[in-house]
């Protein structure tokens, strides 16, 4: 496969956010046979990812007998617990990470790591599969095409080059980590918001001028834009914190049928997409959540779930509007 055309196919994948597809992409068998491997591990012993990036660190876990991975939390610190993968995002990167296929060897010997970016390296990437063997990589500045990066095999001496988009998709595992939603919808694609709790019903819609209103029958009023803040790209992909239950059975039992809280997002090419807020959980930090007609339970935690409570209940007006009394 031409490496031009993998690399726009793929950037066309990155917009959906998932890796799987890259995956197959960069290890097409029309590759060339020759191109060395920068190492092997299988991502079914896969068990523990460490990516340093940006000044930033994740660590990804996969427990023993789970098929789930989780972005490790603090085990010091109760208030930052472990976190499932989103799967939309995560999806293939095990994969992707057990045997990063090498574009070029350029060079047997690096005589000046700085050069390349690799003294101190721009990315540090560590793998550990369940019995303890690891494997740390390290990613470079760009080569001068720009579409290649230059990598090495630590504790190797060899001067390697991997493609450019991937080493920005591994990246992003420790700037843009995957934390567990409800879904994700594109946020430039959401026009109206209509959020029931408590039997009352307040609606929000986008105008052509891209500014959001308060709408109901009878008007249209602004919102204050320091208020309003990023209530789109939250309600986007809500995050939760755990996956309670794969297959939800009695919704009534969680608060959930009738729900306690309702929000139903509409996007400009006339999708929808509704969820739900129930009860308390036992712990008392979070609410039960569910997208309709998806099997799973979730857990959201209080402080987001107040923000979506809030919109009903002390909707965001400009300071300039007054604010509708009763009636």
């Amino acid at each position: 496969m031409n490496i031009r055309l993998s690399i726009l196919l793929v950037s066309v994948l990155l917009l959906f956010g998932g890796t799987f597809l890259v995956v197959r992409l960069t290890a097409s068998s029309d590759r060339d046979p020759d191109e060395p491997w920068l190492y092997r591990m299988s991502e079914d012993t896969m068990s523990h990812i460490e990516i340093t990036h940006g000044g930033k660190t994740v660590n990804y876990d996969k427990k023993p007998g789970s098929i789930r991975w989780v972005i490790q939390g603090d085990p010091d610190d109760p208030d930052d617990p472990d976190i499932p993968v989103f799967l939309d995002k995560w999806s293939g990167t095990p994969l992707l990470l057990s045997g990063p296929r090498v574009n070029r060897a350029l060079a047997d010997t690096i005589e000046d790591p700085a050069a390349y970016g690799l003294d101190p390296p721009l990315s540090v990437i560590k793998v550990t599969d369940r019995d303890g063997q690891s494997f740390e990589f390290h990613m470079g500045i760009t080569t001068p095409d720009e579409n290649n990066q230059y990598a090495r095999l630590a504790g190797h001496p060899q001067l390697f080059s991997v493609p450019e988009i991937w080493g920005r998709v591994i990246n992003r595992l420790a700037t843009e980590p995957p934390y567990l939603r409800l879904f994700q919808a594109e946020v430039d694609e959401l026009v109206y918001i209509e959020v029931t709790d408590k039997e009352e019903t307040v609606a929000y819609g986008q105008k052509n001028d891209r500014l959001w209103y308060i709408v109901d029958d009878n008007s249209e009023l602004p919102t204050d834009p320091d208020r309003w803040g990023d209530t789109p790209t939250f309600l986007s992909g809500p995050r939760v914190s755990q996956i309670l239950l794969d297959e939800l059975e009695n919704p009534a039992q969680y608060g959930l049928e009738p729900p306690e809280t309702s929000v139903r997002l509409g996007f400009r090419a006339g999708a929808e997409t509704h969820f739900y807020l129930g009860s308390l959980t036992p712990d008392g930090e979070h609410r039960y959540a569910r997208v309709v007609d998806e099997p799973e339970l979730y857990a959201m935690p209080l402080a987001r779930a107040k923000l979506i409570e809030d919109l009903v209940a002390n909707p965001p007006y400009a300071t300039e509007q007054a604010t509708p009394g009763p009636g």
